[in-house]
């Protein structure tokens, strides 16, 4: 990615500061003081992730503990710094001061207000939910979207409800790119009386993702149905192209991760996964092919893990080498692309998966590999109980390749060195504090991984030359 070492960019000087959270606690704390003198106070800055091309932009995401000095109140605010090489910055900050003007006041505005630049880092920074290139998203997360409602109501099944929206939650957010927020529904029928209470999730996009993700939930769910697959996928409620909103059904059931954090039915709930997860590989579906995907997102996790740690740059690239020499001589089928452990539920035996905008066509065993490998930084990233990660991947591991081609378990190692630079690249973009110690620790694990697949000897020899 760059020669540079984390957190230098000589074309992105104010990046320094901008990676250090104290710092920037401070520099928000005299914005807020300059807006607002003593009302609010913060608590505490916390670096959510990064994302940075060099010599092109830098996008760092902040959640703010955020204290009203009056009543006491706590509220947690995100804020995305941006930074340019250019004066792109302060350009940027009148368009969207302009696109905001009379729309609904969400939390961090009556701090901040929708946008402000910070001179010292040369920093854009967007309140949540200002963003550029999602121009629904402050409509929807106030509620005062009016299409919205009578297509949420469509969680609640045939009849004739009186809705009320109880809660917007927002749950991921990515700058520039996409959000997804969690919907609390109650009803009562007017006829009967009969009450529900619904939580749907609205996914918001830009450039019509949405809308072709919708398309290809609707075709999955139908075909899953239609085939009496061991597995489904979210149902697609409906798409309101004035918003680029995807509303979808809650998936029923508990996650994956779920049972793995809480050490209920661990064994029996990962193979329930492994099950599903052979089926969808072995399903008779046609999607496109995702191949360059595949080795374009090894390429940036590559790249991440060169500028956080410089002297792993050539092993993180004769990784991706050696996975692209592979994939190219894999025959190709339905792949998640990002499976983790919660894009898996389980309702009773029926495996239900989520988040499939990334689907495509590509060597199947990268999701098994994924998954196992997110597994393994559970302990690390959630406080996860070793012996219910380790009883976890044994269980998926052996149920999994029992009911997929033998074959299938040469491709293994090679797909697992592609998982464990991703999670390496994953520790790094999201500021674990150990991130020093885990980056270098799961490419090492990677290199090994490597170096025991089929063609692996190149990659071995690379790192004894360096040793």
């Amino acid at each position: 990615m760059t020669k540079s070492a984390f957190p230098h960019d000589a074309t992105m000087p104010g990046m320094s500061l901008a990676v250090d959270p104290s710092t920037m606690q401070a520099i928000f704390a005299a914005e807020l003081l300059q807006r607002n003198g003593t009302a609010y106070k913060i608590d505490g800055c916390r670096l959510l992730r990064i994302r940075y091309r060099p010599a092109e932009h830098c996008f760092v995401h902040y959640e703010l503990d955020l204290r009203s000095a009056k009543s006491g109140q706590r509220t947690a605010v995100w804020l995305t710094g941006i930074i340019y090489p250019d004066e792109r910055p302060r350009r940027r900050l009148k368009k969207l001061l302009a696109a905001c003007e009379g729309e609904p006041i969400s939390d961090g505005w009556h701090a901040f207000g929708p946008a402000f630049y910070l001179p010292a880092p040369h920093m854009l920074v967007q309140t949540f939910p200002c963003d550029r290139r999602l121009p629904g998203l402050p409509h929807i997360v106030s509620g005062a979207a009016a299409d919205l409602e009578p297509e949420l109501a469509r969680a609640l099944g045939p009849g004739d409800w009186e809705t009320a929206v109880r809660s917007i939650q927002p749950v991921r957010y990515r700058a520039l790119s996409g959000a997804v927020l969690r919907f609390s529904i109650e009803a009562t029928e007017r006829k009967t009386g009969e009450r529900k209470t619904k939580t749907p999730y609205v996914k918001v996009s830009r450039n019509g993702e949405g809308e072709r993700e919708a398309r290809l939930l609707e075709t999955l769910h139908s075909q899953a149905q239609a085939t009496n697959q061991p597995f489904t996928v979210t149902r697609p409620l409906a798409y309101i192209d004035s918003l680029s909103a995807l509303i979808v059904e809650e998936a029923p059931g508990d996650s994956f991760e779920q049972a793995v954090l809480n050490g209920i039915d661990v064994e029996g709930s990962a193979r329930r996964t492994a099950r599903g997860l052979a089926a969808l590989h072995q399903w008779t579906v046609t999607p496109p092919a995702a191949t360059n995907a595949v080795i374009a997102r090894a390429l940036v996790a590559a790249e991440y893990v060169g500028w956080a740690c410089p002297m792993l740059a050539d092993e993180a690239q004769a990784i991706v080498c050696a996975a692209e020499a592979a994939l190219a001589r894999t025959a190709l089928g339905p792949t998640h692309l990002d499976l983790k452990p919660d894009h898996v539920f389980l309702d009773g035996e029926r495996v239900v998966f989520i988040d499939l905008n990334t689907f495509g066509a590509a060597d199947p065993v990268l999701d098994i590999a994924t998954l196992l490998a997110r597994l393994a930084a559970m302990p690390a990233r959630f406080g996860a109980a070793p012996a219910h990660v380790e009883t976890a991947a044994r269980a998926l591991t052996e149920e999994y390749f029992a009911r997929v081609p033998a074959d299938w378990r040469l491709r293994l190692d090679i797909n697992h060195a592609v998982a464990a630079m991703q999670v390496a690249s994953e520790f790094f973009r999201h500021q674990h504090p150990d991130w020093r110690e885990l980056v270098p620790a799961w490419i090492a694990q990677a290199r090994h991984a490597a170096a025991a697949a089929p063609l692996g000897l190149a990659i071995q020899n690379k790192a004894n030359q360096r040793s």
